[in-house]
């Protein structure tokens, strides 16, 4: 069983200092998983040590390694608690326990130990257990070298300094994973329907593009343009636009509104909605455009219908012209001539319209868009 003994060495204050920073900073498990085995390291006579997580009856499905003898960080392993289970049974939401405390109270925790790993090359392990009201949610796993039976009282200060601190930045980190999956679901619903839609910051860097936005840049963009850019065509002008708007910023749900023409192609013309995106502030400026290229705008249907955006992500561009003046109530012939198309063209898109929204006549395909 573990116990105090009078003195360790401690790692350097300074590095100590940096890896705690590091581990408060960190953004996600790998920068979390990085400063946290090189802090344990420093302080610690550690053999290998484990972050375990995303735990279903004691079985972890994720785990981040770090086996210090053979510098292998075993970063795809995932190491069982299989040890541990019925001691955390006995003891709901206890924080930290070793293997020897384990074994005081369970005769069959060596046997299960040699049955998971005959020759572990340690002989004590202590487990740091992160709760989430009654569900286990993380453990920190640290096997201490076989020749050290003792620890100080400064490592047990370590650790116990470690515990809040490791819990802190695995909830910090859970809420940000989770906000993260949350965007990039909805990015993804986004990102097929038929609407135009950027996000760019406050140097008009584009941080999110729809796939009907990079088809309209597409047309757009000339053989000089920067990756990564508006095309020339539409930054130029809309940087001009929005500097000689006054000083402060679009409020949140004002929109405004200009049409542009494409300096070297006449016939492209195209409409730009820009809007104050939710979460601006002085330091993190973003805009929201929307872009409708000019000879789209004829039928046009209201893109805040949430059923409506449903309906036309599954048509091509030229179809979701047709279905807009189909639901406006034109028929063919008015149709094609708005369109500068054959009648017999509109008759085939109105026939593929029908077919891909599962309908049967226009008062349906009304209904559907309105």
């Amino acid at each position: 069983m573990l116990m105090l003994d009078a003195f360790s060495p401690s790692a350097p204050a300074d590095n100590m200092a940096v890896e705690r920073a590091a581990l408060v900073k960190s953004l996600d498990m790998g920068a979390l998983w990085q400063s946290c085995s090189a802090l344990i390291n420093m302080a610690l006579p550690c053999h290998s040590c484990s972050l375990l997580f995303d735990i279903d009856d004691y079985q972890p499905q994720q785990g981040r390694h770090h086996l210090t003898e053979t510098r292998d960080d075993g970063a795809h392993l995932i190491t069982s608690l299989d040890v541990a289970a019925p001691y955390l049974d006995a003891n709901p939401r206890i924080r930290w326990y070793t293997f020897s405390q384990i074994a005081s109270q369970d005769a069959l925790a060596p046997e299960r130990l040699r049955a998971q790993n005959p020759t572990p090359g340690w002989r004590e392990f202590i487990h740091l257990a992160f709760w989430d009201g009654t569900r286990l949610e993380a453990v920190l796993s640290i096997r201490i070298r076989a020749e050290h039976a003792y620890l100080s009282e400064s490592e047990l200060s370590f650790l116990k300094d470690l515990y809040p601190l490791l819990d802190a930045s695995l909830q910090r980190i859970r809420s940000l994973e989770s906000d993260r999956m949350r965007r990039k679901a909805i990015e993804d619903l986004l990102y097929e329907l038929p609407l135009a839609a950027i996000l760019v910051d406050g140097d008009l860097a584009p941080s999110y593009m729809s796939l009907e936005a990079k088809r309209v840049c597409r047309r757009w963009s000339e053989d000089t343009d920067k990756d990564g850019r508006l095309p020339r065509a539409i930054e130029a002008p809309l940087r001009l636009w929005m500097e000689s708007m006054p000083e402060a910023p679009l409020h949140l749900g004002n929109r405004a509104a200009f049409t542009i023409g494409h300096p070297r192609h006449p016939d492209l013309r195209l409409r730009l909605e820009v809007s104050s995106a939710p979460g601006n502030s002085s330091r993190h400026t973003q805009h929201l455009l929307i872009l409708t290229p000019d000879d789209e705008t004829d039928g046009a249907v209201d893109i805040d219908s949430p059923r409506a955006l449903s309906s036309l992500k599954c048509l091509s561009p030229s179809e979701r012209k047709v279905a807009g003046l189909v639901a406006a109530g034109l028929r063919n012939e008015a149709i094609a001539q708005r369109l500068c198309r054959s009648r017999k063209t509109i008759e085939s898109q109105i026939s593929s319209i029908f077919r891909k929204l599962n309908i049967a006549n226009r008062t349906q395909l009304a209904r559907l868009l309105n």
